[in-house]
């Protein structure tokens, strides 16, 4: 007997993780008659039961039904992120143009870039900064976001984050708009997720294509703390994403989002490069829903940091072995200083390799996502730290300054 192909097997295994959290989602999917959207209709009424395929005898019909019962509960909270720029003086119109043109939606502007993003629970959008772009660094002249059902609406840029690629969008209600149409995307936990493991890329770029790309964790983060590797801390899966999926949600089985997905990093602030056909990256839900939180407070548009990156205990008590880490003098609370960058703010304040961050400016630091929001909080300010050293909390003074270009590390 032939031996079952890899993509069968794999097909097989995707199909029985996939369905056993989707299956009351898969029986109304199958069963429910035409599909809305792009998803494929399902003519289960015209099939005789008897013929029906089972998952043993057809693992990819019954993979497809889960995919599209999957499609369905995400699907409401991507939305597009599209700019537009205002016509150059010396543009030329073209001869001859339909009537109804996109580009003249606002009159006096021209489509610019089209990525993705997704709602968040407070009704605020996440996507990427890069994309808002204007080609001289600031954001374009009109940014809208367009929902599932294709309403568009106005918004604003109320933070981002050049370092990790992240903007926070709120869309701007006209007095016939309610917004009923952006649906909160469901947040999941990284921590669960191994490498093999299913997720699936979602995303609306330009015209009537939609991102729906399966996919398996090809590596998980090394660290939480983006400060000096960046790509580490990045979420890596085996899918090849179109470049308007930039922005878009990485989600679980569950339906539940896990990353934010990113364009591989760049020393260029303002080059949009496009996702690479061998990985997808994305940058981890915890750390998205913590500085996008701390940005939108503080409305920063900038990278603070203190030259140093970060590791929380169970990272490294993960790195350095259990029996290392029980015999490691510690703190109570606190996260481990990980690495140093010379010069930097922390350099100049003594800060060193080793030492535990138990404090910032008075407020104590118990993960890895407190540390990043103190550094937005108090950006600009020099401020008390506190450290633990060798058995002993030490009180220093440091700067946090706007990060260089040249910190950065991928």
């Amino acid at each position: 007997m032939p031996r079952a192909t890899p993509l069968l097997a794999f097909a097989v295994a995707l199909a029985v993780s996939t369905v056993s959290a989707t299956a009351s989602a898969t029986a109304s999917a199958t069963t429910s008659g035409p599909v809305t959207g792009n998803a494929p209709i399902v003519a289960s009424a015209t099939r005789d039961d008897a013929e029906a395929p089972t998952a043993a005898s057809d693992p990819f019909a019954t993979l497809a039904a889960a995919n599209r019962a999957l499609e369905r509960k995400v699907r409401p909270s991507v939305v597009s992120v599209i700019t537009y720029l205002k016509y150059p003086e010396d543009r030329a119109r073209p001869e001859g143009e339909w009537e109804i043109e996109d580009e003249e939606v606002h009159p006096g502007h021209e489509r610019a870039v089209v990525s993705s993003g997704f709602v968040a629970a407070d009704g605020t959008i996440l996507c990427c900064r890069t994309p808002l772009n204007n080609p001289l660094g600031g954001f374009a002249d009109i940014i809208e976001v367009e929902s599932s059902e294709g309403n568009r609406y106005i918004a604003e840029v109320v933070g981002s984050e050049p370092t990790i690629n992240i903007a926070v969008l709120r869309p701007k209600f006209a007095s016939n708009q309610k917004g009923a149409d952006l649906v909160p995307a469901r947040i999941g936990k990284v921590e669960p997720l191994d490498t093999g493991e299913p997720v699936f890329a979602f995303g609306d770029p330009y015209g009537s294509s939609r991102t729906f790309a399966p996919g398996a964790v090809m590596a998980m983060p090394a660290a939480a703390c983006y400060q000096a590797d960046l790509t580490g801390s990045f979420i890596h899966a085996s899918m090849a994403v179109d470049p308007g999926t930039v922005g878009g949600p990485l989600v679980n089985r569950m339906g539940e989002v896990v990353g934010l997905i990113v364009p591989p990093p760049s020393f260029d602030p303002l080059a949009r490069p496009a996702p690479l056909p061998q990985v997808t990256y994305a940058m981890q839900i915890d750390t998205v829903l913590g500085v996008g939180e701390a940005i939108v407070k503080k409305r920063s548009n900038v990278s603070p940091w203190m030259g140093f990156s970060v590791l929380s205990k169970a990272e490294l008590e993960g790195r350095i072995g259990s029996a290392s880490f029980a015999a490691l003098a510690k703190p109570e609370h606190g996260i481990a200083i990980d690495d140093v960058y010379t010069p930097s703010p922390a350099t100049k304040a003594g800060v060193r390799k080793g030492d535990f961050l138990l404090s910032v400016n008075g407020v104590k630091i118990l993960s890895v996502v407190d540390f990043q929001q103190s550094l937005y909080y108090f950006a600009g300010v020099q401020v008390p730290i506190e450290v633990f050293r060798d058995g002993e909390v030490k009180s220093l003074l440091i700067q946090i300054e706007q990060r260089p270009v040249e910190a950065n590390r991928f």
